[in-house]
């Protein structure tokens, strides 16, 4: 049996909890009950030419970090938990995304940033309990589009007009995956 998903419009509390121009992103939820690393890796490579850039916010279990330096993955530390990795390969893509699965499924949220002239070490999160998300230092005309991949799907902040509206997304998504119309804005 297929897994179901939904495609909405952003709710304003989504597009309110990200410090992001407004004007310029259209921001798009999917909320799909299991993420799993070939949905992820299958996005990557159906929305976006390589490279990504992967935010792990917090690699909590400790092995993500030895995973990366075992298979000569290079990413920037920005805390003791947090890694940027610029994702250039589809060996790194398919690793990469295992991780990210794991930490999802976990509770935790993985950024992937797209975009022309990307610097790793201007994605680092800022995150306050009583604030939006903020990635401060990045230069946002160089971001065409961001994912906050989650436990219950993601959503995509984008300027891009290929995943602009609801309509648009399902064509994204793998096709072992069934698309809940009544759900959806659509």
């Amino acid at each position: 049996m297929k897994k179901e998903y939904y495609v909405q419009y952003s709710d304003q509390s989504i597009i309110n909890s990200f410090d992001f121009p407004k004007d310029n992103f259209v921001s798009i939820t999917v909320g799909i009950s299991e993420i799993t690393h070939d949905l992820i890796t299958s996005l990557v490579q159906k929305m976006f030419c390589l490279p990504v850039f992967f935010v792990l916010e917090s690699m909590i279990f400790g092995y993500e970090k030895e995973t990366l330096i075992e298979n000569k993955v290079p990413f920037y530390e920005f805390s003791p938990n947090g890694a940027v990795i610029k994702v250039d390969s589809v060996e790194k893509l398919n690793l990469v995304s295992r991780l990210a699965e794991v930490l999802v499924n976990n509770g935790l949220s993985v950024f992937i940033f797209y975009g022309q002239g990307i610097i790793e070490q201007n994605l680092i999160p800022s995150r306050q309990w009583n604030k939006p998300i903020e990635f401060k230092n990045v230069d946002i005309d160089k971001v065409d589009t961001l994912v906050d991949v989650e436990e219950v799907g993601f959503t995509i902040f984008s300027k891009n007009d290929l995943f602009n509206s609801p309509e648009k997304v399902p064509k994204y998504i793998p096709r072992h995956y069934s698309l809940d119309i009544n759900s959806s804005d659509i």
